[in-house]
């Protein structure tokens, strides 16, 4: 009976956080960000340490509300990642709102249905996200500014959520942009027991019991290491076939 009760607990309240998220940003689009415009400054830099307060809010509201553990290590390691890649492995709905909350000064790529978002359209273009729809030479000139200009730009090498028991495969679009841009990438592990909010499963099909979220910032790797080959799509394929082999060692244990 009480697994009971806490299991309708979860799905009530996880009902309530993802009506806070979609609606919550819709308001705040509608009600702040047009105040924040007028003020004179980085407008960019106001919104998004608006969304990273915020999403710090959401992540503690979940906690409170008792639908998931989180556990941090090396999050210090974040506060100084400007002008890096931050590459992470893509398990839950919930990593990038995690990541968002603890890295200052964010850069993303969104999709451009989000970036067209009635609700939250207006969040990405005044926060000065990256639509995923650009074409190449565009997409890879404003990543590099991003970087340039001392953002950290996070990036989820998989192109989408990891299905339980699977172990990530990169596309190499961030490597080739990591050796364009000469980049330093910071490696981020992230594991969700039991997993929830993958790929394909609907919002409400909650967990038997609460999940814990484990976020292990790793190790940071210089992309110029991968730039002694005679072509740059030689160095990515390296890079890619390292980190994958670099993940697989670190959740093998998970994906049993």
């Amino acid at each position: 009976m009480r697994r009971r009760i806490d299991r309708l607990w979860r799905l009530g309240g996880t009902g309530i956080a993802f009506a806070f998220i979609f609606f919550g940003g819709g308001l705040l689009a509608a009600t702040l960000l047009p105040v924040l415009a007028v003020i004179p400054g980085n407008q960019r830099d106001r919104v998004q340490a608006i969304i990273r307060l915020n999403f710090r809010f959401y992540m503690s509201m979940l906690q409170w509300l008792g639908l998931l553990q989180l556990e941090i290590e090396g999050a210090e390691r974040l506060k100084s990642s400007g002008g890096r890649i931050i590459v992470a492995n893509h398990p839950s709905l919930l990593d990038v709102v995690m990541l968002m909350a603890l890295v200052p000064r964010a850069q993303c790529i969104v999709k451009h249905e989000l970036w067209n978002s009635f609700l939250l359209g207006g969040l990405m273009r005044r926060a000065g996200y990256i639509r995923n729809d650009l074409e190449p030479d565009a997409m890879v000139e404003a990543c590099r500014t991003a970087l340039d200009q001392g953002y950290s730009l996070i990036i989820f090498p998989e192109g989408t959520r990891t299905r339980p028991g699977s172990l990530p495969r990169f596309r190499r679009g961030f490597a080739n942009l990591a050796t364009l841009a000469g980049a330093s990438i910071q490696l981020v592990i992230i594991t969700c027991d039991p997993p929830t909010l993958v790929k394909g499963e609907s919002w409400w099909r909650i967990p038997e019991r609460k999940p814990l979220f484990r976020l292990v910032v790793d190790d940071c790797l210089d992309a110029n290491m991968y730039l002694g080959y005679s072509y740059r799509s030689i160095a990515a394929r390296k890079l890619v076939g390292y980190l994958e082999a670099h993940y697989a060692e670190k959740l093998r244990n998970t994906c049993k």
